[in-house]
C-alpha cells in the first residue's frame, strides 16, 4: 500500500490571535520556541510521513521561507500558493489534490500540537475501509460547541446536532472535531472548486450520502492543543512542562537542564538571579535582565525582557498581557450547524 501524504492547512489569517498573529501566520508562532510547523513534521515523521504539502496565503513569504524544500526538518515539502483570495479548509484541499496521487491523505491544521498516535489511526482508518476518518477528542462541552457521536465500531452517528437522515440527534455530541483528518480519493471527488469549509461543505455532505465516514477517538492518555487564541497560545506552552508530554518531546525542545519550569533554545540568556514561576519558554537568541522576576511568560526569538512580567508574550512589536482566565482558553467556537 502506498505511504500516505499529508497536507498542512497553513494559510488562515489568525484574526483571533489578535497581535501575536499581525506579522506571521499560525504555522509560524513558536510554541516551546519552536514553530508550530516544526511540531507537525515531527508528528508526520513518527507515522513514517514524509512528503508534505502545505497552503499559504496570510503572511506566505515567512512561512515559506522557513520550510523551503522541507530538508531541513527532514521532509519534501511542496506549496500550494492561495492567491486573491483565500479557499478555506475545503477549498485549500481540492486545490492541492494533485499532490496526493490517488493516496490516503492525512490533512491537519497548523495550530496544533498533539501526541496522537498516527500510525495507529491509520491502521484503524484502513481497517474499516474508510473514505474519511476524523480523529475526535472526547468533550464533554461537544453538545454545546457542535461535535459528533460514533457507534461503537467508531462509525459517525450524528454529526452537528443531526444524523445521516437529517433528522435531530437524540443524544447530545461526545466528540469534538482536532483538526486532523484521513481522506481517500473518493472523499476529494466531492470537494467543489473554490473557497468552502472542509466541515460543512465536504465532511457533512458525505455523512449525508451515507459515505463511508468514521471518527477515530484519542485515547484518555493523548494530549491535543490548538493555539488559536492570545489566552490558549499561552496555556499551550505551559503545558509543555508537564510529565507525561515533556517525556514526549524530549530532545525536540531544549528544557533547561537545571530549570524545571525554563525552557530554553539555542542562544537564550536566563541569568541566575531571574526567579522563575509557573512556566518561562525563551526563544532562540532571547535574553532576560538580571534580578527581574517572570511568572507565565513566553518570549519570541531574539526579544530581551527588561523588567518583570507575568502572564505575557514578548514579542517584537512588545509585550502582550494574557489573560489565562478567558473563555477562549478553553476551547474555540461553535461549528456552524446550517
Amino acid at each position: 500500500m502506498p505511504t500516505p501524504r499529508a497536507m498542512i492547512l497553513a494559510a488562515g489569517h489568525g484574526t483571533r490571535l489578535g497581535p501575536l498573529g499581525q506579522d506571521r501566520p499560525k504555522p509560524m508562532l513558536p510554541v516551546g520556541g519552536r514553530p508550530l510547523v516544526e511540531h507537525a513534521f515531527s508528528l508526520l515523521k513518527r507515522a513514517g510521513i514524509e512528503d508534505v504539502i502545505l497552503n499559504s496565503f496570510t503572511h506566505a513569504d515567512a512561512l515559506e521561507t522557513h520550510v523551503g524544500d522541507g530538508s531541513r526538518f527532514g521532509v519534501r515539502a511542496a506549496w500550494s500558493r492561495e492567491t486573491g483570495q483565500i479557499l478555506g479548509t475545503g477549498g485549500g484541499v481540492r486545490h492541492a489534490r494533485w499532490f496526493f496521487e490517488g493516496r490516503t491523505c492525512v490533512v491537519m491544521n497548523g495550530k496544533i500540537v498533539t501526541t496522537v498516535d498516527l500510525s495507529a489511526a491509520l491502521a484503524f482508518h484502513r481497517e474499516r475501509r474508510a473514505g474519511v476518518t476524523l480523529v475526535l477528542r472526547p468533550d464533554p462541552e461537544a453538545g454545546r460547541w457542535g461535535g459528533f457521536t460514533l457507534d461503537p465500531d467508531g462509525r459517525v452517528r450524528t454529526m452537528l446536532g443531526a444524523c445521516a437522515d437529517g433528522s435531530a440527534a437524540g443524544t447530545p455530541a461526545t466528540h469534538m472535531f482536532t483538526g486532523i483528518s484521513l481522506l481517500e480519493p473518493g472523499f476529494l471527488d466531492i470537494l467543489p472548486e473554490g473557497p468552502h469549509c472542509l466541515v460543512r461543505e465536504g465532511f457533512r455532505p458525505w455523512f449525508l450520502r451515507g459515505g463511508a465516514f468514521f471518527g477515530y477517538a484519542l485515547p484518555d492518555d493523548a494530549y491535543w492543543w490548538d493555539h488559536s487564541t492570545p489566552s490558549r497560545y499561552l496555556q499551550g506552552n505551559l503545558n509543555l512542562f508537564s510529565p507525561p508530554l515533556r517525556l514526549f518531546l524530549e530532545g525536540e525542545l531544549s528544557y533547561h537542564p537545571t530549570r524545571p519550569g525554563v525552557i530554553a533554545a539555542s542562544g537564550a540568556e536566563l541569568p541566575d538571579s531571574v526567579q522563575v514561576s509557573g512556566g518561562v519558554v525563551l526563544g532562540e537568541g532571547a535574553s532576560v535582565a538580571p534580578g527581574t522576576h517572570l511568572e507565565n511568560v513566553v518570549v519570541w526569538e531574539g526579544c530581551h525582557v527588561e523588567a518583570s512580567l507575568s502572564n505575557a508574550v514578548v514579542t517584537p512589536a512588545g509585550v502582550v498581557p494574557v489573560d489565562l482566565a478567558d473563555p477562549g482558553a478553553r476551547t474555540g467556537p461553535a461549528l456552524a450547524k446550517n
